[in-house]
């Protein structure tokens, strides 16, 4: 079970598991590689008697014994000082067996920079920087004792270049072979990775696409019973059930509000599980544009006047009567970000305009003296269920901040683009723009030949 309380992230936690079990590799597979190293240079430094030999070859049998010892630490989850214990040991035997024997410096200099190598792969990257230091000292140092220094070890020249070429060999063999299983820790690790990622994003898919599908069976079955209470109630409001008293009528008035306000988040909800679940499509056919605009002045004028606000929607004169385009999708969007604009407007002006922008292009402006919108959150209020009201400290405006998503998404159905221009505590400016065509005549006569009975 995961420690809630770990301040590891994932990353760090892989790659521990990642170096600890490298360690164990690295380890194991150096007291292996010294086993053939001291049965060879046996039969080099046995033969001489001199004590200094015999150190030199003591060295190199403590090798099992500090790789072995340094794996039992690492085991008991103590990866940095076993790597510390094993790497500084190895630096220590290769200088001191430098300076006891006679033409080991390049041996040194090469097994040194593998020894950097491997410190590399089994310590953190910041920590490498000390060992390279203590290395490049010891180098130095063993160039400076080497001026005025007599070797006590000296071999004959066949014997000493088959010993250097030896020790050189298997120095390349080890890290060779740590290097293709480090890789191939890597690569294994990556396509389990890789694998589990993939398996997310399945299991992530499959929940939103379930989620998708709930929201619309939902919203379809609310919608049926949430229409007959706002029928009947409109009824009853207009006194087809006999007359209400003051009282009554408030209160019937209230309930026809709340359900037209419920029918209208329902819908947004329905709209955004189909564009989620890529169903919602959209029909081109001829519309009046008089028509997106008495839709969006009906709607949204009673909350202007409600407000207080001055609100202009207008088309320029250059636009055409007709067009060629999905009106019911149109006058959404139109109306999203008209509503959207009087609900975050306190005081001052919102206005609406279309007008015609190059060949076959028309683009929508939506203009309010708003509280505004920070410039780092330009993207979020595109964002399903996201409201940004809250950095002006108090809350001016609820809903379930569906309205400019959907509009998003429908524009980019429609081919078109949104750009938002805002500054706080001066207004906001949306701008859509939309490849529409005119509605020629031959559009005209086939919509009307096909709406005949």
């Amino acid at each position: 079970m995961k420690d809630p309380f770990s301040t590891k992230s994932p990353y760090e936690e892989l790659e521990i598991a990642r170096r600890r079990r490298l360690l164990r590799v690295v380890f194991t597979l150096a007291a292996q590689f010294s086993l053939p190293l001291i049965l060879v240079t046996a039969f080099i430094f046995i033969p001489q008697a001199s004590a200094w030999a015999h150190l030199a070859y003591t060295f190199l049998l403590g090798i099992p014994l500090i790789s072995l010892l340094a794996r039992r630490i690492a085991a008991r989850g103590h990866p940095d000082p076993a790597s510390y214990l094993f790497l500084i040991y190895l630096a220590i035997m290769l200088g001191m067996n430098t300076l006891i024997l006679e033409g080991l410096l390049p041996i040194f200099v090469l097994t040194l920079i593998l020894l950097t190598l491997i410190a590399g792969l089994m310590l953190p990257p910041r920590r490498v920087y000390v060992l390279t230091t203590l290395s490049a000292i010891e180098y130095i140092g063993i160039r400076i004792a080497l001026i005025s220094h007599t070797f006590p070890v000296t071999l004959p020249f066949p014997l000493m270049e088959v010993t250097v070429a030896f020790l050189g060999l298997m120095a390349l063999i080890f890290v060779t072979y740590i290097n293709r299983v480090t890789t191939r820790d890597l690569r294994n690790a990556l396509d389990d990775a890789t694998y589990e990622l993939v398996r997310a994003n399945e299991l992530i898919q499959q929940a939103s696409d379930r989620k998708s599908q709930i929201t619309a069976r939902t919203s379809h079955e609310l919608r049926t019973p949430l229409s007959a209470i706002l029928v009947f109630a409109d009824l009853a409001l207009r006194g087809a059930y006999g007359p209400l008293n003051e009282k009554m009528h408030n209160a019937m008035q209230h309930i026809v509000n709340s359900a037209r306000h419920l029918k209208t988040v329902i819908n947004d909800l329905l709209d955004l599980s189909k564009i989620e679940a890529g169903e919602l499509e959209i029909h081109y056919e001829p519309f009046e544009l008089a028509e997106i605009l008495h839709t969006a002045e009906s709607t949204c004028m009673p909350m202007a006047v409600e407000k207080g606000l001055a609100c202009n929607i207008r088309a320029s004169t250059l636009m055409p009567t007709w067009l060629y385009g999905d009106c019911e999708r149109m006058s959404q969007v139109l109306v999203n970000l008209t509503a959207n604009a009087i609900k975050f407007t306190e005081k001052g002006e919102v206005d609406v305009s279309i007008e015609p922008d190059g060949n076959h292009a028309y683009v929508i402006r939506v203009h309010d003296t708003g509280i505004g919108i920070p410039a780092e959150h330009f993207d979020a209020v595109f964002e399903a269920y996201r409201q940004l009201d809250k950095h002006q400290g108090k809350s001016v405006a609820k809903g379930t901040g569906l309205g400019l998503a959907i509009a998003r998404n429908l524009v980019e159905l429609m081919g078109g683009t949104i750009r938002l221009e805002s500054e706080l505590g001066v207004g906001s400016t949306f701008e859509i723009r939309l490849p529409l065509q005119p509605a020629t005549p031959e559009m005209l006569e086939s919509e009307a030949v096909s709406s005949e009975p």
